[in-house]
């Protein structure tokens, strides 16, 4: 095979793997605000409220103004542990002190209800965790995985 035609098989493949790869990712521009519209007509957020700035502090130690947008929902009851966050980062660099955050949740809760909660331990122990592009998702439900799911087609529209 000539050089000529190994260059152009080489950049129509690199063409098409573009194009393909471009379709499955991440629409960045998304505003935390669609993202949850989305979700809300795939899934329920079963025994849980939407939370505030405040409920973000209290839980994660987070501040809402230092990301692009937040999305949480918090536990009905002090004896559930539903609940729902996701995060737009400002940028990427976020992400790993937004992942200890979310550390010390999961920790926070299994030391809250070791003892006298096995259900909620198995529960809290079976959470969902996804970064994806600009966004992190952290979920503790019985349906977690579905509302995962429903955050990753949310984000691909």
């Amino acid at each position: 095979m000539n050089i000529k035609l190994k260059k152009k098989l080489l950049v129509a493949t690199l063409l098409v793997t573009t194009v393909i790869t471009a379709g499955c990712g991440v629409n960045n521009n998304k505003n935390i605000d669609q993202i949850e519209a989305s979700m809300k007509q795939e899934v329920q957020f079963a025994k849980m409220e939407k939370g505030d700035n405040k409920s973000l502090k209290r839980f994660y130690k987070l501040n809402a103004n230092d990301y692009d947008g937040v999305v949480l929902y918090i536990p009905k009851s002090t004896m559930d542990v539903n609940e729902v966050l996701i995060v737009k980062v400002k940028d990427k660099s976020q992400i790993e002190s937004l992942e200890d955050s979310i550390d010390s949740r999961i920790n926070y809760q299994l030391q809250s209800f070791s003892g006298y909660g096995p259900e909620q331990c198995a529960l809290v122990n079976n959470y969902e965790l996804k970064t994806k592009g600009n966004f992190v998702f952290f979920a503790i439900s019985e349906n977690a995985e579905q509302i995962k799911e429903a955050f990753l087609d949310s984000i691909k529209q």
